[in-house]
């Protein structure tokens, strides 16, 4: 059976967008037709969250093996390692689509967000809801203002902000409606995603003082190799880029505080002086910390 990768980029061809998003690593789509021809009907993961509802018509999908017949107002919710399958769609189908990626969540500030928010996504529920017209109803207006937002974010002086907003908002509204829809598969996660859960914690806490994903994986009890292979099966990326999103986030924050000069934030980072510093910012972001802060 083949199975592979499926790009964000890619899905934005299917949608249109020529492979170039307004705000990188998200996309959001109202009513789209689908078209069977746009999708591949072999097994596939993704480096991408997907979340979708349909509108009109109805599909079947397969996801983790399972098939699903997925009606209107049926709400489906991938994460990167599912198994994903197109199977078939009727000739009005019609869906709503909201996608990310994990660079698109560690740009919005991950860490700040409550791990509950992401539970709904693990193999302890299932991965379809049928939502009632109420809450449907709610779900596609939130959709719309994520688009009006996505679509306004390069006019607006604070347009990706306030896309940011948005999208953390459609996160918690999903996160209430999972308390009434979601239904447990069983009352434990994989234990893949535990180990990823914890390593998740781990960097979150010690990132300041531990980039190396050897430390993490004997924390774990798992060997490197194990840890950014499992890494990167569940989210999409492997270990050490999991690291190095945090650290640069943390970075582009201080940097945000003119008190702070770049030796300070160097220091504050635990790297050993502000060169290696720089030139791990700029292999990052093209761009040397002085510069970064002069767009500012």
């Amino acid at each position: 059976m083949k199975q592979s990768i499926h790009k964000h980029e890619d899905l934005l061809q299917v949608f249109g967008h020529g492979g170039q998003a307004v705000t990188g690593g998200f996309s959001v789509e109202l009513n789209s037709v689908v078209r069977k021809k746009d999708f591949a009907s072999e097994h596939f993961r993704s480096d991408y969250i997907i979340i979708c509802m349909i509108t009109s018509g109805n599909m079947t999908m397969g996801i983790n093996f399972k098939k699903y017949n997925v009606p209107v107002n049926g709400f489906i919710l991938a994460p990167p390692n599912a198994l994903k399958q197109f199977i078939q769609a009727s000739e009005d189908a019609t869906v709503s689509v909201i996608s990310f990626t994990g660079d698109f969540l560690n740009g919005i500030g991950i860490s700040n967000l409550k791990t509950e928010l992401f539970e709904y996504f693990s193999t302890r529920f299932l991965p379809f809801w049928q939502l009632d017209q109420q809450a449907a109803d709610m779900v596609l207006k939130l959709m719309g203002e994520l688009k009006t937002r996505y679509l306004g974010a390069d006019d607006h002086p604070y347009g990706k902000e306030l896309l940011n907003i948005a999208f953390q908002t459609f996160l918690y509204e999903i996160a209430a409606l999972s308390r009434i829809y979601s239904e447990p598969v069983s009352n434990y996660v994989s234990r893949k995603e535990n180990l990823v859960m914890e390593f998740i914690q781990l960097v979150q806490k010690h990132f300041r003082t531990q980039r190396m994903v050897n430390a993490y994986a004997g924390h774990l009890s798992v060997t490197a190799k194990y840890l950014t292979e499992t890494v990167k099966e569940i989210t999409g990326k492997n270990a050490g880029e999991m690291i190095d999103d945090v650290v640069m986030l943390e970075a582009k924050y201080l940097l945000n505080d003119p008190a702070l000069n770049i030796s300070q934030i160097a220091d504050m980072l635990n790297f050993n002086d502000q060169s290696l510093f720089g030139k791990f910012f700029k292999r990052h972001t093209g761009l040397s910390p002085r510069d970064y802060r002069n767009l500012l």
